[in-house]
């Protein structure tokens, strides 16, 4: 398994790609197209999913361009449906942006498996920062989006955000994983499961 990371320099926020085999999946497409497509000609892949941690513009701005030029579908999940034709419940008002977007293709729930390549995509609900927000475990890596970060957690004052339900996402799904795990977020630095536990100062 190869882990690709790009950073969008407009939003701030990070786009994950994860090749295995002969096939790449986009986690949060916040990279334009044409970039993601040049970055991973090396590997001789194509890319067959494309994966939403949770349904805000910056994390999900190119999603729609890159399943027209790809065919690959959309993953993401259900509670996140009402974000994608509101400009100000997607976050896109934020930016300046009037933008909104289509529907996914494929619905993700708690437990799913996604088999990509030989690995396996691992899902993991964690409502919080967005009702609909998912992080994706594979091996020994775990994709969180905006639910937690480095010494950091994700905001709740957007629309369907809940403190709550956050905090309660961070200790009894994600501080469950193994210790070692790396958490790779959706802005920016990696960090590990013991290293939030210990430091995080928003959680304990």
């Amino acid at each position: 398994m190869h882990i690709l990371k790009l950073t969008s320099q407009l939003l701030s926020s990070n786009c994950y790609i994860v090749i295995s085999d002969d096939k790449a999946a986009v986690i949060d497409p916040s990279i334009e197209p044409k970039i993601i497509i040049e970055k991973i000609k090396v590997y001789n892949c194509v890319i067959d999913k494309i994966i939403y941690t949770h349904a805000h513009m910056d994390h999900i701005i190119y999603g729609d361009d890159l399943k027209a030029l790809t065919g690959a579908q959309i993953y993401a999940h259900p509670d996140d449906w009402l974000l994608y034709k509101d400009e100000y419940k997607n976050g896109a008002i934020l930016f300046g942006m009037h933008k909104t977007f289509n529907e996914n293709d494929i619905n993700l729930i708690d437990k799913m498996v996604l088999k990509h390549g030989n690995v396996d995509l691992n899902i993991i609900h964690t409502p919080g920062h967005t009702m609909g927000c998912i992080c994706i475990k594979a091996e020994n890596f775990v994709f969180t989006g905006d639910t937690i970060f480095y010494e950091s957690i994700g905001r709740t004052d957007l629309s369907t955000g809940d403190a709550d339900l956050l905090f309660d996402s961070i200790k009894n799904k994600l501080f469950t994983l193994p210790d070692e795990t790396i958490i790779l977020p959706g802005h920016g630095i990696k960090t590990t499961i013991t290293h939030e536990k210990e430091n995080n100062p928003y959680v304990y």
